[in-house]
């Protein structure tokens, strides 16, 4: 029934094993303590073994087990141990010892190309791990002071600086020249090797010496190859000459060049047939010329009258085609451009005819403008003027008027005294 029962089922084991615990974050705190416990483990396992009494011979004896902290302690220690990676230097093969078996590596060399690309992945990954703050192991050697965070970082830039040389993409013989002369400058920021480092090196510092001898010369016979092939006076690179002459072929072939060239080649044909029966005409009258001596007197100067005036009407076409077929030879290539830029231009100078029109029209009306300014200042002076002379007289007019009011009440004030006068004496008759 149970195999039935469970026989559509898979097979995966889920159960946790006996020393599975969960993970923890790596910290230096944990390790110290995890090495105190080592120190301490012993003596402390034994004392506790003392204090507990002894089995009974029923029951297990369980004082030589561990505990459930120690074992999870010790497990996780084998855990880390066994995914910590094990780094292996491999030196690299001489290139005089190339063909003799070497005793100390035991793995066959990989190709250049390989080793480069596994050097930029490792550096890449050293890259993250010190970009990362929460990296425990960079935290630890921080803690211990093993090695300066800022040494680490510089040697990696150098090392970066290095394989980017290397990795530069580069054809012919600029590679090689760069590579040997760049050489002595990284010869520089090298790193002090170790003592294992210095044993490999000098049995194979002979063999260096040599490779590098040769290809130093290498070199500086490319070098002075070059030099050689400045100075000798080499025709010019095509390629330009190609792109020129292509661009020149794509403007000739478009229609409206096509068209243009056609309406002048014609032109210049008709021109030429000109030229052409011109020339025939000139060589038969020089023909006739030559036939006439033979001839009496008097039949010269009919002929001289008939073959002069060609003559002369011919020889000024003449003079005039000439230059002008001289100056549109070389121009011939450059003709297209110009249509071209003419036709985009037309646009333009019809915008300038109208505008050459309007500001014409625009100055005619600030000429109006200022000529309606001009009587309008004028008539505004006339005022001015015509309103000072009114108040002129209107100051007159008010200082006769004051006058004329003084008067009078000088007079009102001699009756009002006579008046007074008057009544007084009848006041004592009564």
């Amino acid at each position: 029934m149970s195999a039935n029962k469970y026989a559509g089922l898979p097979d995966i084991d889920t159960a946790p094993d006996v020393y599975e615990t969960e993970d923890v974050v790596e910290t230096s705190i944990d390790d110290k303590a995890e090495s105190s416990d080592e120190e301490t483990g012993g003596p402390s396992r034994s004392h506790g073994r003392k204090n507990v009494e002894g089995p009974s011979k029923e029951e297990m004896d369980t004082s030589s087990l561990l505990t459930a902290d120690e074992a999870s302690k010790k497990f996780r220690r084998a855990e880390r141990r066994q995914h910590r990676p094990r780094i292996v230097y491999a030196y690299p093969p001489s290139p005089t010892s190339s063909g003799q078996a070497s005793p100390v590596s035991s793995t066959p060399a990989l190709p250049l190309s390989q080793r480069l690309r596994r050097l930029q992945a490792e550096l890449a990954v050293l890259e993250t791990e010190m970009a990362d703050p929460s990296n425990p192991l960079l935290h630890k050697e921080r803690v211990e002071g093993n090695l300066d965070p800022g040494e680490l970082i510089r040697g990696m830039v150098d090392v970066k600086g290095r394989l980017e040389k290397i990795s530069k993409v580069k054809e012919g013989r600029g590679r090689l020249v760069s590579a040997i002369l760049e050489d002595g400058a990284d010869g520089s920021n090298v790193e002090k090797k170790t003592d294992g480092d210095k044993e490999v090196g000098e049995k194979a510092s002979e063999g260096d010496s040599q490779s590098k001898g040769e290809v130093k010369d290498i070199a500086e016979m490319d070098r002075r190859v070059g030099e050689l092939e400045k100075l000798s006076p080499l025709p010019p690179p095509l390629l330009p000459l190609l792109t020129r002459l292509n661009t020149q072929l794509a403007l000739l072939t478009q229609p409206r060049h096509l068209d243009s060239i056609s309406r002048r080649l014609k032109v210049l044909l008709t021109d030429l047939d000109r030229v052409s029966n011109s020339n025939t005409q000139h060589h038969s009258s020089s023909q006739r010329r030559q036939s006439n001596h033979h001839h009496p007197p008097n039949a010269s100067p009919q002929s001289g009258s008939s073959s002069g005036p060609p003559q002369h009407l011919v020889s000024p076409l003449q003079e005039q085609l000439t230059p002008v077929l001289t100056r549109l030879a070389p121009l011939l290539p450059h003709i297209p451009h110009i249509l071209a830029r003419l036709r985009t231009l037309s646009a333009l100078h019809t915008s300038a005819a109208g505008f050459q029109n309007t500001l014409e029209n625009l100055e005619e009306e600030q000429r109006r403008t200022r000529a309606a300014l001009v009587e309008l200042q004028s008539a505004i002076e006339g005022v001015e003027q015509s309103l000072k002379d009114n108040e002129g007289v209107v100051k007159n007019n008010v200082k006769e008027l004051e006058e004329r009011v003084e008067t009078i009440n000088e007079r009102m004030e001699q009756l009002s005294l006579a008046r007074g006068a008057e009544y007084e004496p009848e006041e004592l008759t009564v």
